[in-house]
């Protein structure tokens, strides 16, 4: 075979074999993605593991939009919906009717809506958005953002469903609608402890 100049490297004689295999470099990137999909693995489970979706719901006080003061553990003995929401958020304005209509129907029978207005950027639009949809369920403000962090809510809206024991039962991302809780209300409300 007559040689080309510059492709010597194909001449029978001095050719040289193709590397098999990765190169260290391209193991090494490897490396480092699997270790970041296992950091990230292991932040999403421990963030998962402490939403309170079962088990005690962490107690906590609120000071209410009216004045007032609520604190959760004072609410033994009652179902409670504790929605997360803010008046900007258009998946809350959706709920809002929603669970005004739960509160009224079912308070009589011992449940009770608690609201926590969280990211809000002023307590005029909080009240306002209470006004706007007529709502008389307990609110409150959250902004130290201390309720979402002991509940570990990512962002509006979020409810949790908590029985007579003070226990979580049903954890609720996005948008509460009517239908698809008064069930499990209902079915809370007929427990005995």
């Amino acid at each position: 075979m007559k040689e080309i100049e510059g492709l010597d490297f194909l001449a029978d004689g001095g050719a040289k074999t193709a590397r098999k295999g990765l190169s260290a470099g391209s193991i090494a990137l490897l490396v480092a993605l699997l270790a970041a999909a296992v950091a990230l693995g292991l932040q999403l489970a421990a963030q998962n593991k402490s939403r309170p979706t079962s088990g005690a719901a962490p107690d906590f006080t609120l000071d209410l939009l009216d004045g007032g003061r609520l604190r959760l553990a004072d609410q033994r003995g009652k179902v409670a919906l504790v929605n997360f929401w803010a008046s900007w958020c258009p998946p809350c304005r959706a709920e809002a009717p929603d669970l005004q209509a739960l509160y009224t129907d079912y308070r009589d029978a011992g449940f009770i809506v608690i609201g926590v207005n969280m990211l809000e950027s002023s307590r005029a639009k909080a009240r306002a958005f209470l006004d706007e949809f007529g709502i008389t369920y307990p609110n409150g403000e959250d902004t130290r953002q201390t309720v979402a962090k002991l509940y570990r809510v990512e962002g509006p809206p979020e409810s949790f469903l908590i029985d007579r024991r003070g226990m979580v039962r049903q954890f609720y991302y996005g948008s509460i609608r009517y239908d698809a809780v008064s069930a499990a209300i209902k079915g809370l409300l007929a427990e005995t402890s």
